[in-house]
């Protein structure tokens, strides 16, 4: 075992991070940091995020120790969350910690890799950004919204939940933009008009304003080495606002490690490649568990049958499950309800969601019951307000998963 990893159960396991336990750990994480290279930071990025995680152990007296720490690492977000405990002791620190905080979005502190990339959008470059999921690539698409530099921003997202998401976030911003979801929605000539559309409706949507910004999630769709058959669609989609408008561009999805070759100069882009994270993921792989010499509806069935188990232990936390398509989704709720009603699991989870379901709807309708178990499934085909109020209630923590489609 390595002494990261060593460091890191430690602080899991113990009741309390003593003073002396502290002073190890950030000396430890110090020399790390001295190395100047890309794996020693991460390790010591690790333990940090651990460390914060439990912050509750930490003796207060060892505060000022860990902020400076925090700080070298370019935790702002955290250091922002966690201003009663963490303070800037000197002016040098405050002023490098002002640097972080964004222009245009209030009491919101970028971490150091986010505000490189923000740096590089306000300046009107084009950003491919390559990051873990929880780099938190979408805040910048909000702080490219709240800065008002573009009159037309068409946003990509390859689901209709997604979307809806993007649109529950950023409707704060309807008094300066006309936010259209749907190709029959017309642009408006007086004001700024923020389009939230899939690849699809960006193809039908007619005609469009003179784009000023493009942005698309998940960019790698765009590759048709992929086996499917939207990239085609997406690609269109791409070069008809690009082709026609030649607006700037910001692409943004999870860990790739490269482009077609000529992209970047084709476009004059930039590729940003982080592995920065806020979180430590820890990955759990359950693969050989399952019998890959059996047939693929045996291979199916065994996948489920862990599923279950594994959502059942993990049932006093919060999981996401990311299933191929809208009906694999729905199929495998309905799966892991009838897994709950089988093992006897309460059904006590009283929400009013489910009121008016079987009101407006049907009793019988799976996701009333489901609801009532904690579990829900979220893609496009949803009532917006049903949508709405699954990620509302997932927020305050009264679902334990949801099942959610890819595409």
């Amino acid at each position: 075992m390595d002494k990261t990893t060593e460091i890191i159960l430690e602080v899991e396991n113990v009741e309390i991070i003593s003073c002396e336990q502290s002073f190890k750990i950030v000396s430890y994480c110090t020399q790390l940091l001295s190395q100047h290279s890309a794996e020693a930071e991460l390790s010591a990025r690790k333990i940090v995020i651990h460390v914060l995680n439990n912050w509750g152990k930490v003796d207060d007296n060892l505060y000022e120790v860990w902020a400076d720490l925090i700080e070298t690492l370019g935790f702002y977000p955290y250091i922002q969350k966690n201003s009663t405990d963490l303070k800037i002791m000197s002016f040098a620190d405050d002023v490098r910690m002002s640097y972080f905080q964004s222009d245009f979005l209030e009491n919101t502190y970028l971490h150091k890799e986010q505000k490189k990339i923000s740096n590089y959008l306000l300046a009107g470059k084009n950003i491919i950004a390559s990051a873990p999921t929880s780099f938190g690539k979408s805040l910048l698409i909000e702080e490219i919204v709240a800065s008002k530099k573009y009159k037309n921003i068409v946003i990509i997202q390859p689901t209709l939940a997604l979307l809806d998401e993007t649109r529950l976030k950023l409707k704060k911003y309807a008094d300066d933009y006309k936010i259209i979801v749907r190709t029959s929605q017309p642009y408006s000539e007086d004001k700024r008009n923020l389009f939230l559309l899939t690849a699809e409706r960006v193809m039908e949507y007619e005609p469009l304003p003179q784009i000023d910004f493009l942005i698309i999630d998940e960019f790698y769709k765009l590759s048709l080495r992929r086996k499917d058959g939207r990239a085609d669609t997406l690609n269109n989609a791409f070069l008809k606002v690009v082709n026609k408008f030649h607006p700037r561009f910001y692409f943004l999805g999870p860990n790739i490690d490269g482009i077609t070759d000529g992209f970047a100069e084709k476009y004059d882009a930039i590729f940003y490649k982080s592995d920065f994270s806020l979180v430590d993921c820890n990955v759990i792989d359950k693969s050989n568990l399952i019998n890959w010499s059996s047939s693929d509806k045996q291979i199916d069935k065994e996948k489920i049958s862990i599923l279950c188990e594994l959502l059942s232990e993990l049932r006093n936390e919060q999981t996401l499950i990311y299933c191929s398509t809208p009906a694999r989704a729905r199929r495998m709720a309905k799966v892991y309800l009838e897994y709950l009603q089988r093992i006897g699991r309460e059904n006590n989870n009283q929400l009013p969601l489910i009121e008016w379901i079987d009101k407006n709807v049907s009793p019988e309708w799976s996701l009333a019951k489901e609801l009532q178990y904690g579990v829900a499934i979220h893609d496009g085909s949803l009532q917006k307000h049903i949508g709405a109020s699954i990620i509302k209630y997932f927020n305050e923590g009264r679902l334990n998963c949801i099942f959610v489609p890819l595409r």
